[in-house]
């Protein structure tokens, strides 16, 4: 059975369990986090009015945002990953059942041929003993009427010889032996 080629991973990116999509969503949320880190907003406006805040995001809460954003993203890279193997084992299945299939085709074929080729040697081996038959026939007719009419037309044809013609004087030479 013939197998299927594993698709190129040319255009897979995969590092430490992230693909493409997962690795940039990470590298996002990183920026976001050190954005947030080294800005100093002390205060935040919202309709004309102004909000103080004492200071900037704890240390450990954009941490914490960081690894959340790092799981989200490689439970989609792991999304996206199974999904491809998915995909990837039911072409291989697809493909292994097309190859079955043709391989059941060719046996069939085969099978066909084989049956085929068993008729025409029975049909040929049925012809030969027809003529063989046939030739029996001849012989016994042959030799019945040379029996029953001990001419000499009849003894040189119940001969074999004499009818050939390797052997012209078959019929005198009968008739001497039986008289």
């Amino acid at each position: 059975m013939a197998e299927v080629a594993p698709e190129s991973n040319k255009g897979s990116f995969k590092l430490l369990g992230f693909d493409g999509q997962g690795g940039l969503q990470l590298i996002g949320g990183l920026v976001i986090g050190l954005i947030a880190l080294y800005s100093s907003y002390d205060h935040v406006k919202f309709f004309r009015s102004t909000i103080h805040l004492n200071q900037q995001w704890d240390v450990w809460l954009i941490v914490a945002s960081l690894a959340v954003v790092a799981i989200d993203a490689q439970l989609a890279s792991r999304s996206r990953l199974g999904e491809e193997n998915r995909r990837r084992e039911e072409a291989l299945a697809r493909s292994r059942e097309a190859n079955d299939a043709a391989e059941e085709r060719n046996r069939a074929d085969s099978e066909r041929n084989r049956a085929a080729e068993a008729r025409e040697r029975q049909a040929e081996a049925t012809k030969r003993q027809g003529q063989g038959i046939a030739l029996l026939r001849s012989a016994a007719l042959l030799s019945a009427r040379a029996q029953l009419d001990p001419s000499e037309l009849n003894l040189i044809g119940s001969t074999g010889a004499g009818v050939m013609g390797l052997y012209p004087g078959a019929g005198a030479e009968i008739r001497k032996r039986r008289n």
